[in-house]
């Protein structure tokens, strides 16, 4: 008798102890850090490789030139152990001035051979620029121009994509004062960058493309790219288009849109100088975040059913330039700033979710201003913690 109450003892303890931890760690989310982008750096960008690590590219004026908009494009690695980056490595082979605006910033990706690409946007000549590191990431190559054949109207940055051994740059160009004839390009390499193929009109020209607007890209899976962009129809529907392509046999093919669901459209005579972000979940499902009349909106681009507006802003201003990045629990957060003009950066503003896109309190918020010609970017540490730049 007391053998069976013994165990009937045991076992009640053994599943109040399981129940005791799994209130406790449903309550554990990750810790929010905040930090200014290093170096004095501005227009952060941040990724995660196929291993989880991190990295960061951003932009850094010219010491000796503090009063000139030049300066260089910089790349550091997070060092896990330490919670801090490591030494900076100049990625632009020689000084450009930056681009007031945020539409044009720089963007990275990384290859699973361990070398970095980036590209960005030089706005005297309109090229697209690129360069990658080596795989032990100590040293970039000798930057170059990407776009010959369609470089008219280049006015906003690209992306820059990869996946495995492939690589996939994207922009829009055309004719700037007849945007809705205005089409996105791309270029793809099946060799870690080594080689791209030629340049590639990949939208439908009816959409159009909004001059002013940067757009984002990344891989669903080995063969599909997605590309997130903002249309110009009949000069006016600057809707976020989603657009699928298929990337193999050293090519891209086969494009296909997306549904259009109502928090995707905007109507605006106007360019709004917007930009948008990507990330991928530990399910492999992937989240775009950008704005729709002037508030950020979330999709969740494997299933493409849903788009929510993510929060209210502090007060009734224009919300931009949003960034998004999911943990290892799959909780996400979401940064973006609250600005009023294309060149203020604005309030820091954020929202983080759980798995069931329920909303979490961020215990860390406080008051930061984001410099101007700058914009918030996050990442997933290791920890389960989210890490924002701004």
């Amino acid at each position: 008798m007391w053998s069976v109450f013994k165990f009937v003892l045991f076992d009640f303890r053994k599943y109040f102890l399981v129940g005791l931890f799994l209130t406790f760690s449903s309550m554990i989310r990750g810790e929010v850090i905040i930090e200014p982008t290093p170096d004095g750096g501005i227009q952060p960008r941040l990724t995660l490789d196929n291993e989880g690590h991190v990295h960061l590219l951003y932009f850094k004026k010219r010491i000796n030139r503090p009063s000139s908009r030049e300066g260089n494009l910089y790349y550091r690695q997070y060092d896990d152990e330490a919670g801090r980056f490591g030494i900076p490595i100049r990625v632009s082979s020689s000084a450009f001035s930056m681009q007031t605006f945020s539409i044009a910033r720089a963007s990275l990706a990384v290859t699973d051979d361990g070398r970095v690409h980036a590209m960005w946007y030089y706005p005297k000549s309109s090229e697209m620029i690129y360069s990658r590191s080596n795989p032990q990431r100590t040293v970039f190559e000798e930057q170059r121009s990407m776009v010959t054949n369609y470089q008219e109207g280049i006015d906003a940055g690209g992306d820059i994509a990869a996946t495995g051994t492939r690589v996939a740059i994207v922009w829009g160009a055309g004719d700037l004062t007849a945007e809705h004839k205005r089409t996105i390009f791309a270029r793809s390499s099946f060799d870690s960058g080594e080689n791209f193929s030629e340049e590639l009109s990949i939208s439908n020209p009816d959409l159009g493309a909004c001059a002013c607007c940067s757009l984002a890209a990344d891989y669903l899976a080995a063969d599909d790219l997605i590309v997130a962009y903002r249309s110009a129809i009949d000069g006016i529907g600057r809707h976020m288009q989603l657009l699928t392509l298929e990337s193999k046999n050293n090519e891209i093919s086969n494009a296909s849109y997306g549904a259009l669901h109502d928090k995707q459209e905007w109507e605006a005579s106007f360019c709004p100088l917007s930009t948008n972000d990507i990330s991928k979940d530990n399910e492999g499902q992937h989240w775009l975040v950008f704005e729709t009349e002037s508030r950020i909106m979330e999709l969740n681009l494997t299933t493409q059913n849903k788009v929510a507006a993510v929060g209210d802003p502090f007060i009734e201003t224009r919300q931009k330039n949003p960034a998004v990045a999911i943990n290892k629990d799959g909780e996400r957060l979401i940064a973006w700033g609250e600005a009023i003009s294309h060149a203020r950066g604005g309030r820091l503003n954020m929202r983080l979710f759980d798995q069931a896109s329920r909303s979490l309190d961020v215990e860390s918020m406080r008051e930061i201003n984001i410099p101007d010609y700058s914009f918030p970017a996050t990442v997933a540490l290791p920890t389960g913690d989210f890490l924002v730049l701004y």
